[in-house]
């Protein structure tokens, strides 16, 4: 008896222009987390009777958050223990999870926590993401780096926009589910 061969997968190879849109996706989606309570800043502080000291730290946990984040994976050495896509989608899904916390805080120092944790989650999105585009391209490396710089960028400032736009809309859309 003879038996038919078993056909091989065969992986599908997406040219690095569609992975770069996609990654350039993540990123922007990824990225609004940075300023969105910053966006939401004037409710926020309304409501939890924050003072002057309490709104600072609330912008600022964020960058000191992403701080730490970046030296912890530097220590680490993160990125090259963790594949860089595994860590940018960890860093993806963990500040997703403490943005939308944000919606059920009781208080300043949750509130301040939570952006802490977003700040650090975004120190595996960020450099990943950069690493990960700077793999696929040899040729036009800056300008596939420069498209992700935009959608970073454009991601970063997206709250802002829906803030703008609205001021009907409450600050717990702007940070998580409705």
């Amino acid at each position: 008896m003879i038996e038919a061969p078993v056909p091989r997968r065969v992986r599908q190879v997406t040219s690095p222009n569609v992975q770069l849109a996609w990654l350039s996706l993540a990123m922007f989606l990824g990225m609004t987390m940075w300023f969105s309570a910053t966006a939401a800043n004037g409710p926020i502080v309304a409501e939890f009777h924050l003072s002057t000291a309490q709104t600072a730290w609330l912008t600022m946990a964020v960058q000191g958050g992403f701080v730490v984040g970046t030296l912890v994976s530097a220590m680490l050495n993160l990125p090259d223990v963790i594949n860089a896509r595994r860590l940018f989608t960890f860093g993806c899904i963990a500040g997703a999870f403490a943005n939308a916390a944000l919606a059920v805080c009781r208080g300043p120092v949750s509130l301040i926590s939570l952006r802490v944790v977003t700040g650090a989650a975004l120190a595996w999105v960020y450099p990943p993401g950069m690493k990960v585009a700077a793999g696929w391209f040899e040729r036009r490396r800056g300008a596939a780096l420069g498209v992700l710089i935009g959608a970073l960028t454009i991601g970063s400032a997206f709250p802002h926009l829906l803030a703008a736009m609205s001021a009907a809309v409450a600050w717990r859309v702007l940070v998580g589910p409705p």
